[in-house]
């Protein structure tokens, strides 16, 4: 997954225009740009042929 894919708005975290990764859920102004290192998005998983969860920490192992 390209760093750029990882915005709030496609994070599973997000709805409604809040980032719900604490239980006090903020609001996000501008989600199409906003990435941080806390989403958990979702992609397809070539191993299950199913949609997965893909989080951040997956990203900055294959960085390194």
């Amino acid at each position: 997954m390209k760093r750029s894919e990882m915005v709030c708005s496609a994070c599973i975290k997000f709805q409604d225009g809040f980032c719900r990764y604490t239980p006090e859920p903020r609001f996000i102004p501008s989600p199409g740009t906003h990435w941080c290192a806390q989403g958990t998005w979702r992609r397809w998983s070539r191993r299950y042929l199913e949609m997965e969860p893909y989080y951040w920490g997956e990203w900055e192992e294959t960085v390194q």
